[in-house]
């Protein structure tokens, strides 16, 4: 289907914030992240940072980050075009400039690719990836049949989309008169090493902050704290406050040292 012949439904997440989504369990999940268990609050940031968002999926993290900081520019990735619809409309309904976001439908990676195929599910689209073999691997992982109906749910309705590949770099090159990276945001489903491999030393030293959602499952976690400790960090893991027990998700959270 289409964007242009798909009319998404408007769903009120709090009092203040309504938005369209592609899946009601989904968005409210990702809102509950962010804005209630405040998830990516690991640093003050400046009163007007830069900001990129790599799984930017709705757009709940950008339209959080705009209202903190209102001067906010963010570079945005959404590989799976429905959603990245869905992006868009939401910074359109909340009146964010567009100046102040460079959005992009393609997902990053260690290296341009014209087309991948990404595994799209419609129920849950927060857990489209280019990695389908760890979702079987969570369901087999949850030992309760009810978290196995769960994820069979949400994968229901699974499609193959072709969407791009380019690094980070390649856009950050975009930018010649960048000084620094404030915070870069990782949420994209057992990639998220590739994504970071994308990424320049000639850029690496710009950024200040990272956080990397990472599923055990994917076996990235020790790969991505080396890398990131590697490119100069001091990093904290922390367990997911929803992660299940038998495939325990982190958030890994990387700071410069000089910062600390």
């Amino acid at each position: 289907m289409s964007a242009a012949a798909w009319e998404p439904k408007l769903l009120e997440l709090s009092p203040d914030l309504t938005v369209y989504i592609g899946a009601e369990r989904d968005a409210r999940f990702i809102h509950k992240e962010i804005y209630q268990d405040h998830c990516y609050d690991i640093a003050s940031l400046p009163p007007s940072p830069f900001i990129v968002d790599a799984g930017a999926n709705i757009g709940l993290f950008t339209l959080y980050m705009k209202d903190k900081y209102p001067s906010a520019r963010i570079l945005a990735f959404e590989p799976a075009p429905l959603i990245f619809d869905l992006y868009r409309r939401n910074l359109a309904l909340h009146n964010v400039p567009a100046q102040d976001v460079d959005a992009h439908s393609c997902a990053l990676g260690s290296e341009s690719v014209t087309s991948k195929l990404l595994t799209y599910f419609p129920n849950a689209p927060g857990n489209s990836t280019f990695v389908p073999e760890e979702k079987e691997l969570l369901r087999k992982a949850l030992p309760a049949e009810h978290y196995q109906r769960m994820i069979d749910r949400s994968s229901a309705g699974a499609a193959q989309v072709s969407v791009p590949v380019e690094r980070l770099s390649w856009f950050l090159d975009g930018y010649p008169d960048l000084a620094r990276i404030d915070f870069l945001k990782v949420d994209v489903e057992s990639w998220e090493l590739d994504v970071l491999q994308g990424v320049d030393d000639k850029h690496w030293h710009l950024v200040q902050n990272v956080a990397v959602e990472v599923s055990e499952l994917s076996g990235l976690r020790n790969d991505i704290e080396v890398l990131l400790i590697e490119k100069g960090f001091s990093i904290k893991t922390e367990l997911a406050a929803w992660s299940y027990e038998a495939a325990p998700t982190y958030t890994v959270l990387a700071r410069r040292a000089e910062r600390l």
